[in-house]
């Protein structure tokens, strides 16, 4: 399915469920026809999010090798996958400082943007920028869908006034900012089981009762932390068996403590045994038991989730790639 089918799909959703198309008479076998459409899995993706990094260690390329396998993939291919539009300066003040955004903008090299890992330039900017997009859209897609999977973002370590790690633009706070403008009243929750900690988020909305942050990470390592709602620090060497039970510590704790309307899963595969930059030894069964964990506790809630695939360095590329794969599949109830 193209990419304007695509378009036409969602926005017949989207009529369909604010009422336009109330007085229509549907049959029985249409109406089942678009719930089947309400309850499956999207995607966001852009081309533009692929970069031509050399030897960094941050994988760039595995975008588009997700997004590939998807569309090789006999029970996936037909996917919507929808492309964002970029964000200007009007969204990223929403989160980001005006210095800040006019150093990054501007390609200068200052103590705002000198902490990123990642070289600054015009390919960095846009992609950036059409990232933040795409989780806004995806965002948006949750009206319309139960999940959505953005094959990109997830950039948790970026702050308000500076870049940080690999991450320049914070596109799951622009979009939780955004998401809060329109709808209030509603409550947001960010799952990041990321091997690092999702410092940026924590900084962000600490104080805010409308966000809850809740972050499971190796604590030997960077980044300097901040205060989460709920921080759950593991030691080094923590496999499959302990770190699932400890998920499920903090799922319950969250359950009884806040009631979410969205939820942002940073579904990292870093936390692998083999990644390069950490030393949590989870399995590929124990990354799929673990997105399975979270994907139970949405569907117990009942609310839509943005998953973003985050951070991944595995020594094999491909298997980077795998785990993020194995994600997808799971949220299509296919594993």
């Amino acid at each position: 399915m193209g990419t304007s089918e695509n378009l036409d799909v969602f926005k017949n959703a989207i009529s369909f469920f604010t009422g336009r198309n109330r007085r229509v008479s549907l049959g029985k076998k249409r109406h089942t026809q678009l719930r089947q459409l309400l309850e499956r899995l999207a995607l966001v993706y852009h081309p533009e999010y692929n970069m031509d990094l050399g030897p960094h260690v941050f994988p760039a390329r595995k975008y588009a090798m997700i997004y590939n396998q998807v569309k090789e993939d006999p029970k996936l291919s037909s996917l919507p996958a929808l492309q964002p539009a970029p964000v200007g300066e009007e969204e990223l003040s929403l989160v980001h400082t005006p210095e800040f955004i006019s150093d990054f903008m501007n390609l200068r090299y200052t103590d705002r943007t000198m902490y990123s890992e990642l070289p600054l330039n015009q390919t960095m900017v846009r992609s950036f920028c059409l990232g933040v997009g795409g989780t806004i859209l995806a965002t948006e897609m949750t009206e319309n869908y139960k999940y959505v999977y953005h094959i990109g973002g997830g950039f948790h370590h970026s702050m308000p006034d500076r870049a940080e790690g690999f991450c320049y633009l914070n596109d799951a706070a622009i979009a939780t900012k955004l998401y809060l403008q329109k709808y209030p009243e509603r409550k947001v929750l960010f799952i990041d089981l990321d091997l690092h900690q999702g410092n940026g988020n924590a900084r962000i909305f600490q104080g805010d009762p409308s966000v809850w942050t809740f972050s499971m990470h190796q604590e030997e390592l960077y980044p300097k932390k901040e205060k989460s709602n709920l921080d759950i620090p593991l030691d080094n060497g923590t496999g499959d068996k302990t770190y699932l039970s400890r998920l499920q510590d903090g799922l319950d704790k969250i359950q009884k403590e806040f009631k979410p309307d969205l939820i942002y899963y940073f579904a990292g595969a870093d936390p692998f045994e083999d990644d390069s930059l950490g030393d949590l030894k989870l399995t590929f069964d124990g990354l799929k038991a673990r997105d399975k964990m979270v994907k139970t506790f949405a569907d117990s809630l009942d609310i839509p989730v943005v998953v973003m695939p985050a951070g991944g360095y595995a020594r094999n590329f491909h298997d980077t790639v795998r785990i993020h794969f194995n994600t997808i599949r799971v949220f299509a109830s296919l594993i």
